[in-house]
């Protein structure tokens, strides 16, 4: 018994560090990388694979994968296929990373949305890599039968990422 609650203890406070250096994080980002989004056309959409307790919770990549396109296509953002990514200026795409941690009665969570491009360095052009132009993190917990709330977290990072594109896109 102890050892649970202090395992739940110790899961809050980490979960509460992550939450409070990501919004810094996320306000700080949009600053700085709104003009990186200026012309973009449309995007990819990659979702990182989920952890495999947090799919067994009906709490799936794919979901997830649905829910960011879809929200996307309701604001007059163009969702790319992989063929039209790959000749799309800079390839830019939206990365979506949702790492979990489940305890007995909780889970941990940690959101990354990213959008990344194509970029050269300015001392050698020839050398470009895909790198994170944008960025916002979101962090918590969530009781453990309630899994499927992070779908609505996930949903306001997207409506995040909606807001500052449509500033950049106007």
């Amino acid at each position: 018994m102890f050892k649970s609650k202090y395992a739940s203890s110790m899961l809050l406070a980490v979960a509460v560090t992550f939450f409070s250096c990501s919004a810094g994080l996320a306000t700080e980002s949009d600053k700085h990388s709104h003009a990186s989004l200026a012309g973009i056309k449309g995007v990819g959409v990659v979702v990182e694979d989920l952890a495999q307790d947090a799919e067994q919770e009906a709490f799936t990549t794919q979901l997830i994968q649905a829910d960011t396109e879809q929200k996307l296509r309701a604001a007059g953002i163009r969702v790319l296929t992989d063929e039209e990514l790959a000749k799309a200026p800079g390839m830019p795409y939206l990365y979506v990373n949702i790492f979990t941690f489940r305890d007995a009665e909780l889970y941990a969570y940690h959101i990354t949305f990213e959008l990344k491009q194509m970029a050269s360095l300015v001392r050698k052009p020839g050398v470009k890599q895909s790198l994170a132009t944008w960025k916002i993190s979101s962090g918590g917990t969530v009781g453990a039968k309630k899994l499927s709330e992070l779908r609505s977290f996930v949903k306001d990072d997207v409506d995040r990422f909606i807001s500052v594109w449509k500033a950049a896109n106007p």
